[in-house]
């Protein structure tokens, strides 16, 4: 049984690597283009606020290489996965990995950000995402975590991991929960003075207690899943 799963699990490291290297390349690449993006629009690479807008055509660029971004990682998730549930995993495993070495290479090449509490712009769809670095790489260290157990596990036997509805479920409301602690404060500018409320915004406070809301719930759904399929895992070695 023990030679089996790990003659199974040396199946997929080598589509683990190749993505876990794609993905480091990514933010790389990710970091690069930020770096030049901002030291053309703003002159600076490191100073974000007070929030300045880009000019128009650069913005439309900007919006859709994000976008493209994330097509990218669907991708090379839909590439690595076998069935449904491994080319998930694979695309929030890039993800993850993606965002950790973005920040990380911005701290190799530009010394930002200078602590985990510093703020960042993380996202434009579909509007403006602020928080201090530390919330998004929590997250994508928890989503890394996570999918590593699982793509593994769902590797191990013919057994496919399924989601319960419940487990999905809480992880969507945490999900949201932790989407709106880092929208709050936009929405609010926009339905008060409008998109050009946001120009000149400095954010001076961020609602850790919403945010720790959300990601606790999100990590006790991410921990029901993998109780879940280490138990149809179980069951798949009995079956064998």
């Amino acid at each position: 049984m023990e030679q089996t799963l790990l003659k199974k699990n040396k199946a997929v490291v080598g589509r683990f690597a190749a993505v876990l290297i794609y993905a480091i390349a990514m933010g790389y690449l990710e970091s690069a283009v930020v770096i030049y993006l901002r030291e053309t629009a703003f002159g600076n690479t490191v100073q974000f606020f007070p929030l300045a807008f880009m000019e128009p055509r650069l913005g439309q660029i900007e919006f859709i290489r994000e976008a493209a971004t994330i097509v990218m990682l669907l991708t090379i998730g839909f590439l690595a996965g076998k069935n449904i549930f491994q080319r998930c995993m694979f695309f929030v495993f890039s993800f993850a990995v993606w965002d950790i070495f973005y920040y990380l290479f911005l701290l190799i090449f530009t010394g930002w950000p200078s602590s985990l509490s510093d703020f960042d712009v993380l996202f434009l769809i579909p509007v403006i995402w602020i928080s201090p670095v530390a919330a998004p790489v929590l997250i994508s260290v928890l989503l890394a975590t996570t999918s590593t157990i699982l793509i593994f596990m769902s590797e191990a036997t013919a057994f496919k991991c399924r989601l319960s509805s419940i487990g999905i479920r809480i992880f969507i409301i945490g999900a949201a929960i932790d989407f709106y602690s880092f929208t709050e404060q936009s929405f609010r500018i926009l339905f008060t003075r409008g998109i050009k409320g946001l120009e000149g915004f400095t954010p001076v406070s961020f609602d850790w207690l919403l945010f720790w809301i959300g990601f606790l719930l999100m990590s006790a759904a991410t921990a029901m899943i993998i109780m879940e399929c280490h138990q149809g895992l179980k069951t798949g070695w009995q079956q064998d």
